[in-house]
């Protein structure tokens, strides 16, 4: 007989929305994860982090912000077919290392019938813990050829959002075509239409 369902680890869309958690507005980046309990939060509500075990310093905030620092280089490096900076390759092999452990565990129910039950379990600090959980999938993105050919970022100057391209043509510029996608359209309509009114034209009136 088996237990509950093992919870699952991060896919690569989570890892890409913590990429985002540094984002542009109005041309200016926004830490969303710009305080401890900001980060921690994050954590917790996304790989599942037990708050309880993690001191809240300024630190843990940093060591959070450094591999995220580290990830972004990565997949910009990837868009960009250059070589990636050689403190983020090392800052994503190091928490690589800091792995949950998966455990079966054998337990006997009311019944007196065997219960297995599957579990994870950090054996490191749980911040470490959390980002390789974070880092794996991006590692697997970019060490597939099939799949580094599809890492994005949003071609808009003013989004710069990274994303993975599942699109069926493989040709996705905008990190969503109703937003960032439409505004670029407007502003290209805009521009065909300055440039096709006759040169020396005033305003009527």
């Amino acid at each position: 007989m088996t237990g509950s369902a093992l919870s699952p680890r991060p896919d690569l869309e989570t890892t890409l929305d913590f990429i985002n958690t540094v984002e542009l507005e109005h041309g200016q980046p926004v830490d969303h994860l710009g305080t401890t309990a900001a980060a921690l939060d994050w954590l917790q509500e996304h790989v599942g982090i037990d708050r309880e075990r993690v001191p809240s310093s300024d630190a843990a905030r940093a060591r959070v912000a450094r591999s995220r620092s580290a990830f972004r280089e990565l997949w910009d490096a990837a868009v960009e077919q250059r070589p990636p900076a050689e403190s983020a390759v090392r800052e994503i092999n190091r928490v690589l290392r800091d792995r949950t452990k998966l455990e079966i565990r054998a337990e006997v129910d009311e019944h007196g019938s065997a219960v297995y039950r599957l579990d994870r379990r950090s054996v490191g600090d749980p911040i470490d813990c959390a980002l390789a959980d974070l880092a794996e999938p991006l590692a697997l993105a970019l060490g597939a050829p099939e799949s580094i050919a599809r890492v994005r970022v949003c071609a808009s100057e003013t989004c710069r959002y990274v994303f993975y391209d599942d699109s069926r043509t493989h040709r996705r510029r905008w990190c969503e075509m109703a937003s960032c996608g439409n505004r670029a359209k407007a502003a290209r309509h805009r521009a065909r239409a300055r440039a096709a009114q006759p040169s020396g034209a005033s305003p009527s009136g």
